[in-house]
């Protein structure tokens, strides 16, 4: 019994490492485009062009950071996003970047 409890243990660590591993080795993608859906602290959706209205869906995490106004965040924005994908079902943002208004005439 002590050796089926050391052995699931063993897999439990073995798991959480792997993860660990992959996520720090998985390669960083950005995508800039239009704020088209967000749920605060849970996902973002950012569409890059119009022939894709849904755009591409990043979950947000409490290690994602944000820079410039976090509070700014509201479709019609735009936004650059940094994101891994790391076999979630979404991609996992790491950045998110409030891009500033362009002036118009």
């Amino acid at each position: 019994m002590r050796t089926k409890h050391a052995f699931m243990a063993s897999l439990v660590v073995a798991f959480v490492l792997l993860s660990a591993r992959a996520y720090h080795g998985a390669p960083q993608h950005s995508v800039t485009g239009t704020l088209v859906e967000f749920e605060a602290y849970q996902w973002i959706a950012v569409a890059t062009e119009p022939t894709r209205p849904k755009g591409v869906q990043i979950a947000l995490r409490k290690t994602t950071i944000y820079e410039r106004n976090q509070t700014a965040l509201k479709p019609g924005i735009r936004v650059t996003v940094w994101y891994r994908g790391v076999g979630e079902r979404r991609f996992v943002a790491d950045k998110v970047r409030v891009l500033p208004v362009a002036a118009t005439r």
